[in-house]
């Protein structure tokens, strides 16, 4: 799921598949840089997007797919070139035809928030 695709160009690893969700990681490389020296927002909220969409993968049935149809990012603070940062995804809610999913995105020894999303997702069948 994590490879040969744009997951795999951001450098994205999946850590671990928890009860309520997942945790990956991100370094802020170079390439993953806004022109003001910090990482790209619309890198964080990939990330964050993949960490909901992953636990939404984890929870669907044999012949269900779905698809992110709403996603809001919220930033608190930054990154800079060579940070790790790390997103743990959370379900919120478990409908029939809806997930909502919270990401938390913060710095690798935890004591920085950078990004808070919430993500929708819409659950079908194949």
């Amino acid at each position: 799921m994590l490879k040969d695709n744009f997951i795999e160009e951001l450098g994205i690893e999946f850590l671990e598949e928890k009860k309520s969700g997942v945790i990956l990681k991100l370094n802020a490389s170079k390439k993953l840089m806004a022109p003001n020296g910090y990482i790209h927002g619309g890198a964080i909220t990939s990330l964050a997007d993949t960490a909901c969409g992953i636990g939404a993968f984890l929870t669907l049935e044999k012949d269900q797919n779905f698809t992110t149809i709403e996603l809001k990012t919220n930033f608190i603070s930054a990154a800079k070139d060579g940070d790790d940062i790390l997103c743990e995804s959370k379900l919120i809610h478990k409908g029939r035809t809806t997930q909502v999913w919270d990401a938390e995105v913060f710095n690798s020894n935890g004591k920085k928030k950078i990004a808070l999303t919430r993500c929708t997702q819409f659950i079908f069948s194949k």
